[in-house]
């Protein structure tokens, strides 16, 4: 007899009760959970349960449940954690925000997982069947990403998302932003797995289209330009996360476009230097923004852009002379966030031994609300800002100006997605001001 192993991944509370992707498709899921699924050997029965898209049935006869969580979706993981253990249930808490508040998350389970799993997995696995599980199982170091089991993409709901196709080249990122916790979990040294082993998994994907989890895809630009070279045999699409930095070298945005590259997100962050000075992303020139992203759809690659509001240089103008940029630039789509000090990271440090934190209700550690005092704005005006920029940014006029070019190659792709955008502005606006 196998024993089952119960896998969640918990869902923001925007995304429970009325809210729940009960039909219809969710974006992506997370590859963590696969991951997991693919190191557990096979005295086990494995489901995973994404909260965002199914109901958990909390009287499911499981064995063993493990729960992976962000910031932001602590609360429900310690929720479903609670229920289980009630119906004794061992569970497991594993994540970045565990890694970071190990203390707090013990509360709330039978054992926590700390750092990279694939080392301490089987061991907490062998110490379950014998019934010897211990308090706290830490990670022994960085894993070399050689000889990496393949994530169990099988187990997810298939039908439930836009694509399963996810795949992990690497891990880590050659930046240390001061508001990011990818180094702190990571580390600072940026690790590949073996070319041949990223290849052969994405033959193995059956969609065409696939997305990089990479924190930083070309990080290390000697690794990416073997490893785009390698792929263009393979004639698939992809997207992934990276810098502007790509413009600055021609033959690795050239192998990107070869190899099929069609979307990239990138973390631009801020207008301003004081600010990108300040957060440790001064790689990022503001005065190069045009012409680099103009090179990048010059190849025919499209851009995600990201910005942070909220940083200390930040004024009331901000908004709108951000989203003239995004227009100006001609930027496919974007993402618009509160700056967020999570934990871990050397931004929360420095607010809490400031007094600039309102509080710790972790939900709201999602980017969509105030959680620190501004410098040079208040908290209602950064809510509005965020607010005016998400509907200016995505109207109509403002939708045209940026997609309708004759370099985008993508223009149906681009124009679904930003009318997609214009059509949720009121839901939006609900998530932002959601007590």
């Amino acid at each position: 007899m196998k024993y089952k192993l119960t896998l969640i991944y918990p869902a923001h509370k925007k995304n429970l009760g009325d809210n729940k992707k009960k039909r219809g498709r969710y974006p992506v899921p997370q590859l963590s959970l696969p991951t997991i699924a693919g190191l557990t050997d096979g005295r086990f029965e494995v489901n995973i349960v994404d909260d965002n898209i199914e109901d958990i049935d909390f009287d499911v006869r499981t064995d063993l449940v493990g729960i992976t969580t962000m910031t932001a979706l602590a609360p429900r993981a310690y929720t479903i954690a609670q229920e289980f253990r009630k119906r004794g249930v061992p569970v497991i808490l594993g994540g970045i925000h565990v890694s970071m508040l190990p203390d707090e998350a013990s509360n709330y389970a039978d054992s926590i997982v700390l750092g990279e799993a694939e080392d301490i997995w089987p061991t907490l696995l062998e110490d379950f069947i014998h019934g010897r599980l211990k308090k706290i199982y830490r990670g022994t170091g960085r894993h070399t990403l050689v000889n990496l089991p393949r994530p169990r993409l099988d187990l997810l709901k298939r039908d439930r998302y836009f694509s399963t196709s996810l795949l992990m080249a690497s891990r880590g990122c050659p930046h240390d932003c001061h508001y990011c916790s990818v180094t702190t979990f990571w580390g600072k040294g940026f690790r590949y797995r073996p070319i041949p082993d990223v290849i052969e998994e994405l033959k193995s994907l059956k969609d065409r289209f696939v997305f990089f989890v990479d924190d930083n895809l070309y990080g290390n630009k000697i690794y990416a330009k073997k490893l785009f070279k390698e792929m263009i045999p393979l004639r698939k699409k992809w997207s992934c996360q990276g810098d502007s930095l790509i413009a600055n070298d021609k033959e690795l945005l050239s192998l990107a476009a070869e190899s099929g590259c069609q979307w990239i997100f990138i973390g631009i962050e801020s207008i301003s230097e004081k600010n990108l000075t300040k957060m440790r992303k001064s790689f990022n020139k503001v005065r190069q923004y045009k012409e680099s992203f103009k090179k990048i759809h010059d190849a025919g690659i499209n851009i995600f852009g990201s910005f942070i509001f909220g940083l200390d240089d930040d004024d009331k103008n901000v908004f709108k002379d951000t989203v003239d940029f995004a227009i100006d630039v001609k930027l496919d789509a974007a993402n618009f966030y509160i700056l967020t000090p999570l934990p871990g990271t050397k931004l929360f440090q420095e607010m809490k031994e400031a007094g600039r934190l309102l509080h710790t209700q972790w939900d709201k550690y999602d980017a969509n609300h105030v959680v620190f005092k501004p410098d040079r704005l208040t908290s209602d005006e950064l809510i509005e800002g965020l607010i005016y920029a998400y509907n200016y940014f995505y109207s109509i006029p403002s939708i045209f100006r940026r997609i309708i070019r004759t370099d985008n190659k993508r223009f149906i792709q681009s124009l679904e997605l930003n009318l997609g955008r214009f059509l949720r502005r009121k839901q939006f606006e609900k998530i932002c001001r959601m007590e």
